[in-house]
């Protein structure tokens, strides 16, 4: 064989080793890097095809007919993947020169810019598929194709202006390790072809492509991705954390900017729960195991709160406190508490049953203006104060057991929707003589 292919074998080995870098992490998905992994896919396949194509192509005037039909398909294929490779480096030009800011307008021409590549690489490739090929004859140098490769050649040096008017026309408008890949195939394909025309028997052009996808490869976007993953979940796990421990809307506000602040709302309903006789229970089936009773209820309404209108605000021992209407309002609150608190009935008999224990609660609702916010500098929680949360703790307190006890306040909210059982009238400091029911 005539031709020394150590270039080509060189550039396979080392654009293979390129590509198990390149593919052997998660890699940053902007359009500059997705169309990177074509370009290093298309040079490898070229280079390949490319020794097979120079490995066949001396048999071909031996008459070998099997070769001969081999070497036809390997070299047309070769000539259409090199104008696909050609095409790609066009987009890659397209995409590594888009504006930051992009507008309607710039975003218009480089569709523009595509579509004209697209067709220039149609264009190209029926000219390489409808003409035969032509092999330069019995003597030394009989690696030529004729107008198939002559096609590939006007494609490249079309590309080439074209990619040189894309880099001098955006030199201004992006970054310059952007443009360093685009002038570099430039360059790689100009000066590779020179030498090869000088020294026919190298076929150097194939390094030309594999240095100039290292290049591009060290101009890429390539933060760490196994950094960002971990960054991304541990932000996730803060997120959580922090939607655990206060409302979505105040943990936004917050993130912005952590400053206490506090605001009086109407219409809101608090919802106080209190375990009964829980000091005696733990003192009977020892406190680890009532704290852990404790626990899997508490974690029962959690769940429960999921599919109400309202907010988990605190925990205080063995009480649960729930607000509604705040801090997102809304007219129905009151009516949501008093259907929540139901259903709460219903998942402790359920618990009861499941856990075979005998476990009450009390239940106390109220209604009204509220202050609610955070305050202080460190450890942030969303609280209530006021009037409206002391009777809804005093309601509970003087609650009947398993029943729930509203006040006057929210009976009057509801009107007739429930029927009632007046309790008697109590006495209650700062308060004064309150009349409470009990839903029916």
């Amino acid at each position: 064989m005539n031709y020394n292919i150590e270039f080509q074998i060189a550039s396979i080995i080392f654009e293979i080793t390129l590509m198990i870098v390149f593919f052997s992490k998660k890699r940053w998905a902007s359009p500059a890097n997705v169309v990177y992994r074509f370009v290093m896919i298309l040079t490898l396949i070229t280079l390949i095809l490319d020794v097979a194509s120079v490995i066949t192509i001396t048999e071909v005037i031996a008459g070998n007919e099997s070769l001969v039909r081999l070497n036809n398909f390997l070299s047309k294929l070769y000539l259409i993947v090199m104008l696909a490779y050609i095409g790609t480096m066009d987009v890659y030009a397209i995409v590594n020169t888009m504006p930051k800011k992009a507008t309607t307008t710039s975003l218009t021409l480089k569709y523009v810019e595509m579509i004209v590549t697209a067709l220039g690489f149609i264009v190209a490739c029926v000219f390489v598929v409808a003409n035969p090929l032509l092999y330069g004859g019995v003597g030394k140098w009989i690696y030529s194709y004729g107008i198939p490769s002559n096609t590939v050649y006007v494609m490249s040096t079309v590309s080439v202006v074209f990619v040189l008017i894309l880099f001098f026309c955006n030199m201004k408008k992006v970054s310059i390790k952007r443009l360093v890949p685009i002038f570099t195939f430039c360059i790689m394909e100009g000066s590779v072809a020179l030498i090869q025309m000088f020294n026919k028997h190298l076929l150097i052009i194939g390094l030309g492509t594999a240095v100039s996808s290292l290049i591009m490869y060290f101009a890429l976007e390539n933060p760490d991705m196994n950094m960002i993953d971990e960054l991304n979940k541990a932000n996730k796990r803060s997120r959580d954390l922090l939607l655990n421990i206060l409302p979505l809307s105040i943990a936004n506000k917050l993130e912005y900017n952590a400053k206490p602040f506090f605001e009086e709302v109407d219409n809101v309903s608090i919802m106080f729960i209190d375990i009964v006789n829980f000091t005696k229970m733990c003192s009977e089936i020892g406190g680890t195991t009532m704290v852990k009773i404790l626990n899997d209820f508490f974690g029962e309404l959690d769940d429960l709160l999921s599919n109400f209108k309202v907010e988990k605000i605190k925990t205080i021992g063995d009480a649960y406190m729930i607000a509604a209407g705040v801090p997102d309002t809304y007219a129905e609150n009151c009516l949501e508490t008093v259907k929540l608190a139901r259903q709460i009935l219903r998942l402790l008999n359920d618990f009861n049953r499941r856990k075979k224990i005998d476990l009450h609660i009390r239940i106390g609702i109220n209604n009204g203006r509220v202050i609610a916010g955070v305050i202080g500098k460190k450890k942030f929680i969303y609280d209530l104060w006021g009037d409206t949360v002391n009777l809804a703790s005093r309601l509970e307190s003087y609650g009947v057991p398993d029943r729930i006890n509203v006040s006057e306040r929210v009976k009057y909210m509801l009107g007739d929707q429930f029927d009632y059982e007046p309790l008697p009238v109590v006495d209650i400091k700062g308060f004064g003589k309150i009349s409470t029911y009990v839903l029916v």
